[in-house]
Protein backbone atom coordinates (compact mmCIF):
# COMPACT_ATOMS: atom_id res chain seq x y z
CA UNK A 1 0.00 0.00 0.00
CA UNK A 2 1.69 3.15 -1.50
CA UNK A 3 0.08 5.35 1.40
CA UNK A 4 2.20 8.68 -0.05
CA UNK A 5 -0.58 8.84 -3.25
CA UNK A 6 -3.76 8.59 -1.05
CA UNK A 7 -3.00 11.52 0.89
CA UNK A 8 -3.93 15.31 -1.03
CA UNK A 9 -3.26 18.30 0.72
CA UNK A 10 -7.02 18.79 -0.15
CA UNK A 11 -7.70 16.71 2.64
CA UNK A 12 -5.59 18.39 5.45
CA UNK A 13 -6.44 21.13 7.70
CA UNK A 14 -3.90 22.72 10.58
CA UNK A 15 -7.31 24.98 11.70
CA UNK A 16 -9.86 22.77 12.16
CA UNK A 17 -12.78 23.42 14.68
CA UNK A 18 -16.10 21.32 15.11
CA UNK A 19 -18.52 22.23 18.56
CA UNK A 20 -18.70 18.53 19.14
CA UNK A 21 -17.95 14.56 17.98
CA UNK A 22 -20.85 14.40 14.95
CA UNK A 23 -20.14 18.31 14.26
CA UNK A 24 -16.54 16.64 13.86
CA UNK A 25 -17.25 13.92 11.54
CA UNK A 26 -19.74 15.89 9.11
CA UNK A 27 -16.64 18.53 8.53
CA UNK A 28 -13.74 15.58 8.24
CA UNK A 29 -16.52 13.97 5.67
CA UNK A 30 -16.50 17.27 3.74
CA UNK A 31 -12.74 17.68 3.84
CA UNK A 32 -12.24 14.32 2.04
CA UNK A 33 -15.07 14.95 -0.42
CA UNK A 34 -12.91 17.39 -1.95
CA UNK A 35 -10.57 14.61 -3.20
CA UNK A 36 -13.57 11.66 -3.54
CA UNK A 37 -15.60 11.60 -6.93
CA UNK A 38 -16.74 8.14 -6.40
CA UNK A 39 -19.41 8.69 -3.22
CA UNK A 40 -20.05 12.43 -1.74
CA UNK A 41 -20.13 13.83 1.55
CA UNK A 42 -22.87 12.36 3.22
CA UNK A 43 -21.98 8.65 2.31
CA UNK A 44 -19.25 9.24 4.12
CA UNK A 45 -20.88 11.09 7.09
CA UNK A 46 -22.77 7.90 7.58
CA UNK A 47 -19.94 5.34 7.02
CA UNK A 48 -17.99 6.93 9.51
CA UNK A 49 -20.86 7.45 11.86
CA UNK A 50 -21.89 3.49 11.54
CA UNK A 51 -18.19 2.89 12.32
CA UNK A 52 -17.98 5.08 15.87
CA UNK A 53 -21.25 3.83 16.74
CA UNK A 54 -19.43 0.42 16.75
CA UNK A 55 -16.59 1.99 18.70
CA UNK A 56 -14.77 5.15 19.61
CA UNK A 57 -11.92 5.54 17.20
CA UNK A 58 -10.31 8.77 20.01
CA UNK A 59 -7.56 6.85 21.87
CA UNK A 60 -4.93 8.30 24.59
CA UNK A 61 -2.70 11.38 23.56
CA UNK A 62 -5.04 13.81 22.01
CA UNK A 63 -4.88 11.26 18.81
CA UNK A 64 -8.24 10.06 16.80
CA UNK A 65 -8.27 7.67 13.62
CA UNK A 66 -12.02 8.10 11.88
CA UNK A 67 -12.39 5.44 9.62
CA UNK A 68 -14.85 3.14 7.24
CA UNK A 69 -14.97 0.71 4.43
CA UNK A 70 -17.40 2.38 1.85
CA UNK A 71 -18.81 0.58 -1.58
CA UNK A 72 -18.12 2.33 -4.43
CA UNK A 73 -14.34 3.48 -3.58
CA UNK A 74 -12.03 1.68 -5.53
CA UNK A 75 -9.32 3.60 -3.53
CA UNK A 76 -8.45 4.97 0.08
CA UNK A 77 -8.31 8.43 1.19
CA UNK A 78 -6.96 9.97 4.01
CA UNK A 79 -6.91 13.24 5.78
CA UNK A 80 -5.49 14.79 8.68
CA UNK A 81 -6.54 17.61 10.84
CA UNK A 82 -5.35 19.44 13.32
CA UNK A 83 -7.76 21.33 15.99
CA UNK A 84 -5.69 23.19 18.35
CA UNK A 85 -8.42 23.56 21.26
CA UNK A 86 -9.61 19.78 20.84
CA UNK A 87 -12.79 18.17 20.30
CA UNK A 88 -14.54 15.66 23.14
CA UNK A 89 -14.07 12.68 20.37
CA UNK A 90 -15.22 9.94 23.71
CA UNK A 91 -11.09 8.79 23.95
CA UNK A 92 -10.43 5.84 25.93
CA UNK A 93 -8.50 8.54 28.51
CA UNK A 94 -11.44 10.58 28.35
CA UNK A 95 -9.90 13.84 27.10
CA UNK A 96 -9.84 16.04 24.14
CA UNK A 97 -8.69 14.94 21.06
CA UNK A 98 -6.29 17.10 19.02
CA UNK A 99 -4.54 15.67 16.23
CA UNK A 100 -7.49 13.69 13.64
CA UNK A 101 -6.43 11.48 10.90
CA UNK A 102 -9.77 9.94 9.20
CA UNK A 103 -9.45 6.95 6.82
CA UNK A 104 -11.47 5.82 3.65
CA UNK A 105 -11.29 2.68 1.59
CA UNK A 106 -12.63 -0.05 -0.46
CA UNK A 107 -14.74 -2.77 1.38
CA UNK A 108 -12.76 -5.45 -0.04
CA UNK A 109 -9.38 -4.26 0.82
CA UNK A 110 -9.13 -5.66 4.36
CA UNK A 111 -5.49 -6.07 4.18
CA UNK A 112 -4.49 -3.07 2.95
CA UNK A 113 -7.05 -1.23 5.39
CA UNK A 114 -5.37 -2.94 8.80
CA UNK A 115 -1.59 -2.05 6.99
CA UNK A 116 -3.07 2.07 6.79
CA UNK A 117 -4.40 2.23 10.46
CA UNK A 118 -1.49 0.31 11.90
CA UNK A 119 1.45 2.62 10.07
CA UNK A 120 -0.81 5.38 11.14
CA UNK A 121 -1.27 4.51 14.82
CA UNK A 122 2.52 3.76 14.79
CA UNK A 123 3.21 6.97 13.50
CA UNK A 124 0.64 8.64 16.00
CA UNK A 125 2.39 7.79 18.99
CA UNK A 126 5.91 8.98 17.65
CA UNK A 127 5.80 11.93 20.52
CA UNK A 128 8.18 14.10 18.05
CA UNK A 129 6.12 13.50 15.24
CA UNK A 130 2.87 14.68 16.98
CA UNK A 131 4.65 17.62 17.44
CA UNK A 132 5.67 18.21 14.07
CA UNK A 133 2.33 17.99 12.59
CA UNK A 134 0.26 19.66 15.77
CA UNK A 135 2.52 22.71 15.00
CA UNK A 136 2.44 22.90 11.55
CA UNK A 137 2.40 25.99 9.77
CA UNK A 138 0.41 25.08 6.55
CA UNK A 139 -1.32 22.32 5.04
CA UNK A 140 1.85 21.29 3.07
CA UNK A 141 4.31 20.93 6.16
CA UNK A 142 1.38 18.59 7.78
CA UNK A 143 1.35 16.87 4.94
CA UNK A 144 4.89 16.44 4.24
CA UNK A 145 5.49 15.36 8.16
CA UNK A 146 3.37 13.16 7.80
CA UNK A 147 4.63 11.41 4.51
CA UNK A 148 8.49 12.04 5.52
CA UNK A 149 8.02 10.13 8.87
CA UNK A 150 5.44 7.22 7.59
CA UNK A 151 8.62 6.87 5.03
CA UNK A 152 10.46 5.69 7.90
CA UNK A 153 7.66 3.21 8.56
CA UNK A 154 7.05 1.65 5.38
CA UNK A 155 10.13 1.46 3.50
CA UNK A 156 9.71 -1.98 1.14
CA UNK A 157 11.47 -5.08 0.46
CA UNK A 158 12.91 -5.71 -2.56
CA UNK A 159 11.08 -8.94 -4.10
CA UNK A 160 13.50 -11.41 -4.44
CA UNK A 161 15.07 -10.58 -0.86
CA UNK A 162 16.45 -14.16 1.15
CA UNK A 163 13.90 -14.42 3.85
CA UNK A 164 14.38 -14.88 7.58
CA UNK A 165 12.35 -16.94 10.34
CA UNK A 166 11.62 -14.53 12.95
CA UNK A 167 10.93 -15.02 16.56
CA UNK A 168 9.62 -12.79 19.08
CA UNK A 169 9.59 -14.10 22.53
CA UNK A 170 7.34 -11.63 24.90
CA UNK A 171 7.28 -11.80 28.27
CA UNK A 172 6.28 -8.22 28.76
CA UNK A 173 2.64 -8.90 27.80
CA UNK A 174 1.12 -5.54 27.97
CA UNK A 175 3.52 -4.60 25.07
CA UNK A 176 1.58 -7.28 22.46
CA UNK A 177 -0.85 -5.36 20.96
CA UNK A 178 2.27 -2.93 19.70
CA UNK A 179 4.34 -5.42 18.85
CA UNK A 180 1.65 -7.20 16.74
CA UNK A 181 0.63 -3.63 15.17
CA UNK A 182 4.46 -3.23 14.25
CA UNK A 183 3.81 -6.35 12.11
CA UNK A 184 0.66 -5.28 10.70
CA UNK A 185 2.30 -2.09 9.56
CA UNK A 186 4.57 -3.76 7.39
CA UNK A 187 2.25 -5.64 6.14
CA UNK A 188 3.25 -8.51 7.53
CA UNK A 189 -0.18 -10.57 8.49
CA UNK A 190 1.26 -14.33 8.18
CA UNK A 191 1.99 -14.49 11.90
CA UNK A 192 2.20 -17.33 13.86
CA UNK A 193 1.71 -16.92 17.69
CA UNK A 194 1.71 -19.42 20.46
CA UNK A 195 1.14 -19.21 23.73
CA UNK A 196 3.83 -20.37 26.21
CA UNK A 197 6.12 -20.21 28.93
CA UNK A 198 9.58 -20.42 30.71
CA UNK A 199 11.37 -22.80 32.71
CA UNK A 200 9.99 -21.24 35.75
CA UNK A 201 6.58 -22.78 35.39
CA UNK A 202 8.02 -26.09 34.53
CA UNK A 203 9.82 -26.20 37.56
CA UNK A 204 7.19 -25.11 40.25
CA UNK A 205 5.87 -28.72 39.20
CA UNK A 206 8.47 -30.44 40.96
CA UNK A 207 8.96 -30.81 44.40
CA UNK A 208 12.51 -30.77 43.72
CA UNK A 209 12.94 -27.06 42.59
CA UNK A 210 10.33 -25.63 45.20
CA UNK A 211 12.98 -23.57 47.24
CA UNK A 212 14.62 -22.16 44.18
CA UNK A 213 11.64 -20.46 42.29
CA UNK A 214 12.53 -17.21 43.87
CA UNK A 215 16.12 -17.28 42.25
CA UNK A 216 14.17 -16.82 39.02
CA UNK A 217 12.38 -13.61 40.11
CA UNK A 218 9.14 -12.65 41.01
CA UNK A 219 7.85 -12.14 37.20
CA UNK A 220 5.26 -14.57 35.62
CA UNK A 221 6.79 -16.83 33.12
CA UNK A 222 3.68 -16.40 30.78
CA UNK A 223 4.70 -15.66 27.71
CA UNK A 224 3.86 -14.95 23.85
CA UNK A 225 6.30 -16.19 21.20
CA UNK A 226 5.23 -14.44 17.47
CA UNK A 227 6.39 -15.96 14.50
CA UNK A 228 6.78 -15.07 11.19
CA UNK A 229 8.75 -15.79 7.57
CA UNK A 230 10.15 -11.65 6.29
CA UNK A 231 12.01 -10.41 4.19
CA UNK A 232 15.76 -10.11 5.38
CA UNK A 233 15.72 -6.47 5.67
CA UNK A 234 12.51 -6.11 7.65
CA UNK A 235 14.54 -7.79 10.62
CA UNK A 236 16.75 -4.88 11.61
CA UNK A 237 13.69 -2.46 10.95
CA UNK A 238 11.10 -4.74 13.32
CA UNK A 239 13.72 -4.98 16.17
CA UNK A 240 14.35 -1.45 16.07
CA UNK A 241 10.77 -0.80 16.57
CA UNK A 242 9.66 -2.67 19.41
CA UNK A 243 13.36 -1.26 21.08
CA UNK A 244 11.80 2.42 20.29
CA UNK A 245 8.71 0.76 21.92
CA UNK A 246 10.34 -1.27 24.81
CA UNK A 247 14.34 0.23 25.09
CA UNK A 248 17.32 -1.56 24.62
CA UNK A 249 17.20 -5.23 24.20
CA UNK A 250 20.63 -6.25 25.05
CA UNK A 251 19.25 -4.46 28.43
CA UNK A 252 15.78 -5.49 28.63
CA UNK A 253 14.78 -8.86 30.19
CA UNK A 254 11.13 -8.55 28.94
CA UNK A 255 11.45 -9.47 25.17
CA UNK A 256 13.94 -11.61 22.81
CA UNK A 257 14.06 -11.43 19.41
CA UNK A 258 15.63 -14.06 17.13
CA UNK A 259 16.33 -14.55 13.08
CA UNK A 260 17.07 -17.67 11.65
CA UNK A 261 17.60 -18.19 7.95
CA UNK A 262 14.89 -20.24 6.07
CA UNK A 263 16.44 -22.49 3.20
CA UNK A 264 12.58 -23.59 2.12
CA UNK A 265 9.23 -22.68 2.01
CA UNK A 266 5.84 -23.76 0.61
CA UNK A 267 2.52 -22.34 1.17
CA UNK A 268 0.81 -19.67 2.66
CA UNK A 269 -1.51 -19.25 5.63
CA UNK A 270 -3.60 -16.10 4.13
CA UNK A 271 -6.31 -16.26 1.90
Amino acid sequence: MDIFKVIKEKSCSIDFTAKDKKDCLRKLSDMLAKTVNEIDSDKIFQALMDRENSGSTGFEGGIAIPHAKISGLSDFTVGIAVCKKGIDFSSIDKKKSFLFFVIIGPEEKTKEHLQILAQISLLSRNKNTQKEMLNAKNTEALKEAFIRHTNEIMEAPKESEKKKLIYVILNELRFYDDILEIFISKGINEVNIIDSSGIKDQLSNIPLFGDFLNFLGERSDERKTIMAIIPESEVQKITISIEELMGDLDKHTGVMVMALDVPYVKGTLVA
